[in-house]
């Protein structure tokens, strides 16, 4: 009996052991809750200044990081829309000269042109006209050498009839003569 004396009075000492009331209820004692409060609150404490502190840093950074960005993008956003509103300036800018001038060398060409056709139309007209005095000199010099012509042959004529004696067959003779000679 006496084994049964010590499981007894192990299970009252266990019991009394047991603090009572409300904490007693929940199975907690008062040295064991302060040592797990004191195990809880080291545990906590090297927590928050080895992993949470750098935790938190490196979010921080990381947010930084990403608001940095957002706003790099919404000044190259900005940046691309000023260039794009300066290229469709610059383009429509280039188109007008370009076509002020084309329309310009259009205006200078037609100029040209007609001026290259007045020119022509000129010389046109003065090649003619020389080509008519020309052409007269020639008639009035071809009048002259044959009246120059004509006169020598009546005079010849007329010399001949002086000196030979003109007969109406010698007459038609020597007329034939003449009209054969200017033709």
């Amino acid at each position: 009996m006496p084994a049964e004396n010590e499981t007894t009075t192990a299970t009252t000492s266990e019991q009394a052991e047991v603090p009572t009331g409300i904490l007693g209820t929940f199975g907690i004692r008062g040295d064991l809750f302060a040592a797990q409060l004191v195990n809880f609150l080291l545990v906590l404490v090297v927590l928050w200044r080895f992993v949470y502190k750098p935790i938190l840093a490196m979010l921080d950074k990381r947010e930084a990081a990403i608001a940095q960005s957002v706003k790099d993008v919404e000044e190259i956003s900005a940046r691309m829309k000023v260039t794009e509103a300066e290229r469709q300036a610059t383009l429509a800018s280039v188109t007008k000269e370009a076509q002020s001038i084309i329309e310009s060398a259009m205006r200078e060409t037609d100029a040209r042109k007609n001026e290259m056709l007045e020119a022509a139309k000129r010389e046109v007209e003065r090649v003619i006209a020389k080509g008519k005095e020309q052409l007269a000199a020639e008639r009035e010099a071809s009048l002259m050498a044959l009246r120059k012509d004509v006169v020598d042959i009546a005079v010849r004529a007329a010399a001949k009839i002086v000196t030979e004696g003109l007969t109406e067959k010698k007459s038609q003779s020597l007329a034939e003569e003449v009209v054969r000679k200017m033709t």
